[in-house]
């Protein structure tokens, strides 16, 4: 699967946002926000299938993103994984509960 590969930065959960910020200097443009309510795909995403432990990433797709994102390189790649989809199924079930009403 061709993706876009983000390191290099922080991946923050907010109440309903997914967002990066790039530490390399000057790298505004690789900054992202992305709405968790925009998330059509989250899945854990191993770039380095053959070196165990090594290329440890999330993939997040949306439909404005035409390959996934992936945000690799995480050394705490499971709980963030947890953190997000957590986030995003309590987002998503609020509005299916209120779209019900």
């Amino acid at each position: 699967m061709p993706t876009d590969y983000i390191r290099n930065g922080i991946l923050y959960v907010t109440e309903n946002y997914l967002c990066f910020e790039s530490s390399k200097s000057g790298s505004s443009k690789r900054n992202k926000v992305i709405k968790l309510m925009d998330i059509t795909d989250i899945q854990k995403y191993k770039v380095l299938s053959v070196l165990p432990g090594s290329g440890m990433g999330i993939a997040v797709s949306t439909p404005s993103t035409q390959k996934p994102l992936v945000f690799g390189a995480m050394v705490h790649r499971d709980e963030a994984f947890e953190t997000i989809f957590s986030q995003y199924m309590k987002i998503t079930s609020a509005a299916a509960a209120g779209a019900d009403s």
